[in-house]
């Protein structure tokens, strides 16, 4: 009788240790900002490499406009950039005082990004581009990303001291490669910024993992 109980008081505290171990990686983990944990197979993460940028569609009501102003065919409305380093990943992007406790330029956790993404709206793309090329391109990204630059409130394309999410990476492209290749996407879309289009142009970007089964 003693070994019964013995044998159930054992396998209740692996239950409850197994319970309190998934409820922490989904509710409280600091790579987890929802509760909603959005998933990448490790399949996946293995495809990924440090220069990949990284498109999701986020929540709320500035999501949506971001979308609805561009002509792209991905309903996306943040991008940012593989940081990948001995098989752990994070991203880099400028995000507003307003949704992140950094205001700028900034270094994220994979996982919490993810989690800041709608169920479904992930897809990561890679520039047609050298090694050589791409990893100069991470290191300005990297720059911008440990200094901090401030969020461009104003959306001003001639201030060069500030960055929107999408003006850090042409910033970071052009000072590479010497001509802009978002200045086809910012003379067709109607508000004068540079949008996520470019990276959806399959004749600079190849498309590395599609979660937009229909798109």
């Amino acid at each position: 009788m003693r070994n019964i109980r013995k044998i159930l008081l054992i396998t209740v505290a692996l239950f409850v240790a197994l319970l309190t171990f998934v409820l922490y990686k989904v509710l409280w983990d600091p790579e987890n900002t929802k509760q909603v944990y959005y998933p990448m197979s490790k399949q996946e993460k293995g495809l990924l490499h440090s220069g990949d940028i990284i498109l999701r569609r986020g929540y709320g009501t500035f999501s949506d406009a971001i979308i609805k102003f561009q002509d792209g065919y991905l309903p996306v409305s943040h991008c940012a950039m593989i940081i990948a380093d001995s098989g752990k990943y994070q991203v880099a992007h400028s995000l507003s005082s307003s949704v992140a406790e950094i205001d700028g330029a900034q270094y994220q956790p994979l996982q919490r990004f993810l989690n800041e993404s709608k169920p479904n709206s992930i897809v990561v793309v890679r520039f047609k581009s050298s090694s050589d090329t791409i990893r100069s391109i991470v290191d300005q990204v990297k720059n911008y990303a440990n200094r901090h630059i401030p969020f461009d409130h104003d959306f001003s394309n001639s201030d060069t001291t500030r960055y929107y999410c999408t003006e850090m990476f042409q910033h970071a492209f052009y000072n590479v490669l010497g001509y802009d290749i978002f200045a086809e996407g910012l003379s067709q879309n109607s508000m004068g910024l540079y949008d996520l289009t470019t990276f959806q142009d399959t004749s600079l970007f190849r498309r590395i993992i599609n979660h937009q089964k229909n798109n």
